[in-house]
């Protein structure tokens, strides 16, 4: 199965409102940028600038695909009475 890797940068409410007046944006729009959610050449800025200034990039590795499994469910002869997928 594939995992699915995601990226964000993490870094503290004092960063981030400093990078929002530094840039002119919102808390949020910094918070989107952190989070990969936004892709222009500001949010590149707005990354680099929290990796400066002590933001930390971080992979999230989804690994739920992994952990689903088939469940079967039997009668008292042993039957598959029914299938679910957790």
């Amino acid at each position: 199965m594939e995992k699915k890797i995601r990226q964000k940068i993490e870094l503290n409410a004092t960063g981030k409102a400093k990078l929002a007046k530094a840039f002119g944006v919102t808390v949020q729009n910094v918070s989107q940028a952190l989070l990969f959610k936004r892709n222009s050449s500001q949010a590149c800025q707005i990354r680099e600038a929290a990796l400066i200034n002590g933001g930390s990039l971080v992979q999230i590795i989804d690994v739920t695909d992994e952990l689903k499994r088939i469940v079967k469910v039997l009668d008292s002869k042993g039957n598959v009475k029914e299938i679910i997928n957790s």
